[in-house]
């Protein structure tokens, strides 16, 4: 059975299940995603298929291009692969994966396109990447995009339901995961070094910090704002953290379907909230977070940042 190592991504399946029975394999793809949802092993596993062996590591007809960590694509990776590319496969396809593919520097990037304007036809490029638009649109348009689509919660629990995991923890972890098996599996494992926080005791942290918000005092607000400067390695988990337990007390106050609620575990919190605050409240502090995280990702000062945002929500809730 092909593909039943994959966890959903059912469109991408029938897709290529329909390719590969009317043999139209195109000489190029790109796999776009979030991170952690199975683009990369997809793309073994479709390998294996056009190469036909169960151990790519051994086949000559498999080229893994990966960036290393942090670390750009050079020209230098996609010349030696405009070497080997002449060289025929033992089967019938040689195929060239490049993981992280917006990891490409513009001269390799530009490199890359020669090749992918006449390759031979035994070739298919497997691009992976999280972010396309880092993609020369000249190379975009001559592959084609396959979207991988985040996990489905029940999917998710059903990869899950045969580990060894707290059954609360596992729905919080796919409740903050955004359909990313990945992230998921990170929050459940806890490996965090010994100067980061866990993300289960990040909730209880982000609890103690509303509490303080709603106690009005600037001064305690301001010994938040340097106890999460701490915290910068986690910054958007927290965000989402917080972010969580404002859209949770919303649901709660306009009787919403209380299924779509993130933190089931904390109930009584997110109705304390409820009752503090109106609903235009929340709504100006969600607005206010989400600013936020959009600032951060612009690369805004940190510590202006966060300090901002807590001082807007002071002045919502005060």
């Amino acid at each position: 059975m092909y593909f039943k190592n994959i966890v959903g991504q059912n469109f991408a399946k029938r897709y290529f299940l329909n390719s590969i029975s009317k043999n139209r394999i195109n000489h190029a793809y790109i796999f776009e995603g979030i991170d952690g949802i199975g683009k990369k092993l997809f793309a073994r596993e479709l390998s294996k298929i056009l190469i036909n062996t169960n151990n790519l590591e051994y086949s000559p007809d498999y080229i893994d291009i990966s960036s290393n960590e942090n670390s750009s694509i050079k020209i230098e990776k996609i010349r030696d692969l405009q070497k080997d590319i002449i060289v025929k496969p033992h089967s019938n396809y040689k195929i060239y994966l490049i993981d992280e593919a917006d990891k490409l520097t513009e001269q390799a990037q530009n490199a890359l396109l020669k090749t992918l304007e006449e390759p031979p036809s035994y070739i298919v490029f497997i691009l992976i990447t999280s972010n396309k638009e880092k993609i020369l649109d000249t190379i975009k348009s001559r592959c084609e995009l396959i979207k991988f689509l985040s996990i489905s919660p029940r999917d998710m629990k059903t990869y899950f339901e045969n580990m060894n995991f707290n059954e609360e923890k596992i729905d919080i972890a796919i409740s903050f995961s955004k359909g990313s098996i990945k992230k998921a599996l990170e929050f459940l494992n806890e490996q965090t070094n010994k100067n980061e926080i866990s993300f289960y005791d990040l909730r209880e942290k982000t609890k103690e910090y509303i509490d303080v918000l709603f106690e009005k005092d600037l001064f305690n607000i301001s010994s938040i704002i340097d106890d999460i400067l701490s915290y910068k390695n986690s910054i958007y988990d927290f965000l989402d953290i917080f972010l969580s337990y404002f859209v949770d007390s919303m649901t709660l106050k306009e009787n919403i379907d209380k299924s779509i609620i993130v933190n089931v575990d904390k109930l009584t919190f997110i109705r304390n909230i409820s009752k503090k605050i109106s609903y235009s409240q929340m709504t100006k502090i969600i607005d206010i977070i989400e600013i936020t995280k959009k600032k951060l990702k612009c690369n805004c000062n940190f510590n202006i940042t966060i300090s901002v945002m807590f001082f807007n929500i002071y002045e919502v809730i005060k």
